[in-house]
């Protein structure tokens, strides 16, 4: 008896390693899911009213996307607020608002690819300094889903969830969240179609009265910076400014200054491949400056004094990074010794 319960309990064993190797076999790679997630905004017919929740706001708006004889079509339509509509046909884009609406400001935040996609992060850019799972199914808007964890290894960035839908790959929700699991950022499809059923029909804008249409064309030359892109002339540079301490993994992306009227701005530019911050470091204006410190969902923007050559100079850092993480940055901004 002793004999047959021990050939059992090794029978029950092995069936269990087998049934767990399975499990683990059957798992999605969420590498690969994170692959096809970004293909799918760009390849995909897809006709779906999504929310959009940063800080305060909460934006509601409807995408349609679909590619009509090779070409790039698409329709953004802002469902709350003035009356808004994005069309794009290849790289020509007109933009329908209302008179009064900051086209300019409109014309600098439209990107080069799905305009979903600037509503979430570049995770094909994703760096050593996180951790990509699964962990298990979810729906969303009515559809199944598999969730990916993208966790940081330390406390000096954000980490998301995000829910991709199984049949296609296409992002139906993801959250921004903390250390603690807050969420600071959340992007949800709450109505979705996909496929040869997204009406060609649906890309046409809608007349408004009083609307006025501004047309322009999209330049293909990569992502633009964090931060001001109100207009100053700018010119590549090797700042003279620079920090004597970043968390790992993070290294500077670009650095250049800004013309402006009365001064120069130095911007320097820095990312771990998703999360990214931007440094801004001009005189200290005649009067001073108030010390400021403000978080808006997963942005902050802080203030410090930094002491250069010619004087005090005042530093700004904005980006999407923890407030801790972004004071320790600010302080060790200095001035090369040339």
């Amino acid at each position: 008896m002793i004999v047959e319960h021990i050939r059992f309990s090794l029978l029950v064993g092995m069936i269990g390693l087998v049934g767990m190797a399975s499990a683990r076999a059957a798992s999605p790679d969420p590498q690969a899911l994170l692959a096809k997630m970004d293909s799918a905004f760009v390849e995909l017919s897809y006709d779906g009213v999504f929310s959009y929740f940063s800080g305060n706001d909460l934006a509601t708006l409807r995408i349609v996307h679909k590619v009509v004889d090779g070409v790039q079509r698409e329709r953004l339509v802002h469902l709350n607020g003035a009356p808004r509509e994005i069309i794009r046909h290849g790289d020509d884009v007109a933009c329908i608002v209302m008179p009064g609406d900051d086209l300019l400001a409109l014309e600098d935040s439209i990107p080069a690819g799905p305009f979903a996609r600037a509503f979430v992060r570049q995770f094909e850019r994703l760096s050593n300094s996180y951790l990509v799972d699964y962990f298990g199914d979810g729906r969303i808007a009515g559809r199944e889903a598999l969730r990916i964890g993208v966790n940081p290894l330390d406390g000096h960035r954000y980490g998301y969830r995000l829910w991709l839908d199984k049949a296609t790959s296409l992002l139906l929700r993801s959250e921004l969240v903390d250390q603690d699991g807050n969420k600071l950022e959340i992007f949800q499809f709450t109505q979705l179609l996909i496929g040869d059923t997204v009406s060609e029909a649906a890309l046409e804008g809608k007349d408004v009265s009083g609307s006025m249409v501004s047309h322009l064309r999209l330049e293909n030359s990569g992502d633009a910076a964090l931060g001001d892109n109100s207009g100053a002339d700018r010119e590549p540079h090797k700042t003279e400014w620079s920090t004597t301490w970043l968390p790992p993994g993070f290294e500077m992306a670009t650095a250049d200054i800004r013309r402006k009227p009365a001064h120069s701005v130095t911007n320097l530019v820095y990312t771990d491949g998703l999360a990214a911050f931007s440094i801004f470091i001009e005189p200290m204006p005649s009067h001073g400056a108030a010390s400021m410190v403000s978080q808006n969902g997963a942005t902050v923007a802080l203030t410090h004094r930094a002491s250069g050559e010619d004087g005090y100079h005042l530093v700004t850092l904005v980006g999407e990074i923890p407030l801790a993480t972004a004071h320790q940055i600010i302080k060790s901004v200095r001035q090369n010794v040339l």
